[in-house]
């Protein structure tokens, strides 16, 4: 910390009254005994303090100027499973422009052992519903997975692709995800961790985009806010606040959501949208 000539000499006529203190207070002991016990070194006490702020004042010190902290920007969301949601321009960096989506590849079941392995160390952002009300934030998810039923397929990863069932802290359930590749060397990902009673969904993409991660959203996912095409589907979801699974989908007419056993649920078994009428 600096220290100006003036700021020190105040600082020390300060020590030079506080130790005169304890020699005050034994000379009023030994007057008058008619006076309160420690009446004479509260009087010291505050007779120090008001010289010590006269003596500032007189010297006029100057304070010290604010130091500006520097904070790195950070993601403003975490979802379930620590998801991460878009974040401010990180060091003050201008925001690198968007390269145009000309192709759009969804991975399928099979090929996820080699969508982690080719893209293992890129640092994801995340976002989720945002406070812009687009159609990507206000649908209803089970409507939204209709739409990416008819133009990707079935999903990547559903709740059901694991080993084991068991054992998983329940606020970790992944509904359903969608992993992409954009222009062929661009990884992407739509997840539903809500499931399909809620709204939107999350959109994943590497951390270089987390400045423009709304725009690119938008960018990546412009056919299914644009299409009216729903596919029949079916999937399996859990309801962590009841414990409960259940058989949800759209059969071509109506959506529908029908609760089921839970030893009727198979790790790695999809259902097969053939059992709902």
């Amino acid at each position: 910390m600096r220290t100006t000539p003036q700021l020190a000499a105040a600082l020390a006529f300060l020590l030079a009254a506080v130790l005169l203190v304890p020699a005050a207070h034994a000379q009023q002991q030994r007057g008058s005994s008619n006076e309160e016990p420690g009446l004479g070194r509260l009087y010291q006490q505050a007779r120090a303090q008001s010289l010590v702020r006269d003596r500032l004042d007189d010297e006029r010190v100057a304070p010290l100027p604010p130091v500006r902290l520097r904070t790195p920007g950070v993601d403003s969301l975490r979802a379930r499973l620590g998801l991460r949601t878009a974040a401010r321009a990180e060091g003050g960096r201008e925001a690198p422009p968007l390269p145009s989506v000309r192709t759009r590849q969804a991975v399928r079941r099979l090929g996820r052992g080699a969508f982690t392995e080719r893209f293992a160390g890129v640092d994801w952002a995340y976002l989720g519903t945002t406070g812009r009300r687009t159609l990507l934030d206000t649908m209803e998810t089970r409507r939204l997975r209709a739409r990416l039923q008819a133009l990707y397929g079935d999903p990547t990863l559903t709740v059901v692709d694991a080993e084991s069932l068991d054992g998983r802290p329940r606020s970790d359930y992944i509904q359903f995800a969608y992993w992409l590749v954009v222009n062929d060397s661009i990884p992407a990902k739509v997840v539903d961790t809500g499931g399909p009673f809620g709204r939107g969904l999350v959109f994943a993409a590497p951390a270089r985009y987390r400045q423009r991660l709304r725009a690119w959203r938008q960018a990546v996912l412009a056919p299914l806010a644009e299409t009216d095409l729903r596919a029949r589907y079916v999937d399996y979801y859990f309801e962590a606040g009841t414990d409960t699974w259940y058989r949800a989908g759209y059969d071509g007419r109506r959506f529908f959501a029908r609760p089921v056993r839970r030893d009727a649920i198979v790790a790695g078994q999809r259902p097969t949208l053939q059992r709902d009428p």
